[in-house]
């Protein structure tokens, strides 16, 4: 709308220009034509007059025969000089007279109409020069105007050329954000396997070192005792338990820091919302402005998004650890299950699983959406729990060794 008016008032001064000589011209246009009635008007009456005289001139030459005729007759019947003179058809006709003075009359309307005309051309003149001014004096307000937005323009050009390059940045940076993110997403995994596979080596007993081939041949011999067989010991729930709450403490520090994250994403969302309102609401239109920052707010807004999807799946994962480590307080009488005979289950699955606090197959029969969810993203199986029915052989492998699954 600003462009249009800007136009509008580049090419007033033209088209008031433009009006005022089609003006003069059409007053020129009508002068000529009244003036060409003039001539023809003046033509006839000319021609009138001539009629006139060449009526008046054969009146006399015939009074003069008439004269002549009269002179030649006797004395007593000559007429009075008055009397012919009154009776010679010296006078015009009346006709011709009427049609002259009509000429006359019409000569002298049209040369009033011709005065009228003419003072009318007059003040149109003197209009023409006033707008002539006027268009000059908007002329040069325009050319002030155009020096004076050349500045802004080019200032709005800087800024546009400032908010690219902080938008290439501000992508540099998600970019690196998000190789750093698959990173720690690597390295966390490995943590996990990690930390799974030290925890099992942790549960494994040291092994005595055998006594030297010496030793042996010279040790004075002792009764021998009957070695009875170690009974199987009870898995402690402590150090899943312990192991459970680091990750659950663990979780907390990641939703403290994505709550973190979150808030300054939304406090991004909302500048960039205040300034597409703030040039929506300016006078002069910066499209590419507002197009930066419409993308500006696209971005934001899926970058919110995406931080919103990855607390709700962290806070889903610390419910999940929290509900897990409330069972397990319930479960540290009982045994633990040989996790790997469900099939699909290695040894560092079941140590992460252990790790994790699911120990039995219970547990594993029992998982609810949420956990298995859960569990699928935390040790980064995916769904084989679902496509290698891990529930069903959990359910079989628990009523087979203890009985109807309650």
């Amino acid at each position: 709308m600003s462009s249009f008016l800007w136009l509008l008032l580049y090419l007033a001064p033209l088209l008031g220009l433009t009006a005022a000589l089609f003006a003069w011209f059409g007053w020129q246009w009508r002068r000529s034509d009244m003036q060409q009635r003039i001539d023809a008007l003046a033509a006839q009456i000319e021609t009138a007059q001539a009629a006139l005289r060449q009526a008046a001139a054969k009146a006399e030459a015939e009074a003069a025969v008439a004269l002549r005729h009269t002179a030649a007759a006797p004395v007593e019947t000559a007429p009075a000089p008055a009397e012919a003179a009154a009776s010679s058809p010296a006078l015009p006709d009346p006709a011709a007279a009427a049609e002259l003075q009509a000429l006359r009359d019409e000569l002298k309307t049209a040369q009033a109409e011709t005065r009228l005309r003419q003072e009318e051309a007059a003040k149109a003149h003197e209009a023409a020069q006033a707008l002539e001014a006027e268009a000059a004096r908007l002329i040069a307000d325009v050319e002030a105007l155009r020096d004076e937005l050349q500045p802004a323009q080019a200032e709005s050009r800087l800024r546009q050329e400032e908010a690219a390059k902080a938008n290439e940045a501000a992508q540099a940076l998600e970019a690196e954000l998000a190789r750093v993110t698959a990173e720690m997403e690597e390295l966390r995994a490995a943590h996990f396997a990690a930390q799974a596979e030290l925890d099992h080596l942790r549960s494994v007993p040291p092994v005595a070192p055998p006594p030297a081939a010496e030793e042996a041949a010279t040790a004075t011999p002792k009764p021998k005792r009957k070695r009875s067989t170690p009974a199987k010991p009870k898995a402690s729930a402590e150090a899943p338990t312990a192991t459970l709450r680091d990750k659950i403490a663990a979780l907390e520090s990641q939703l403290h820091e994505h709550q973190t994250g979150l808030a300054t994403l939304t406090q991004e969302r909302d500048d960039w919302q205040r300034r597409i309102r703030k040039l929506e609401g300016q006078t002069l239109a910066d499209p590419a402005g507002m197009a930066l920052a419409h993308r500006s707010l696209a971005g934001s807004e899926k970058r919110l998004a995406t931080a919103n999807t990855e607390l709700e799946r962290l806070q889903n994962q610390a419910r999940v650890l929290q509900r897990v480590e409330e069972k397990t307080a319930t479960l540290a009488s009982v045994p633990d299950d040989d996790l790997t005979q469900i099939k699909g289950i290695k040894t560092i699955i079941s140590d992460q699983l252990r790790a994790h606090g699911i120990r039995t197959w219970r547990q594993i029969a029992q998982w609810d959406e949420d956990e298995l969810r859960t569990f699928s993203e935390l040790l980064a199986f995916k769904n084989r729990a679902t496509r290698e029915q891990w529930q069903q052989q959990a359910r079989a492998l628990h009523e087979t060794a203890h009985g109807p699954l309650t």
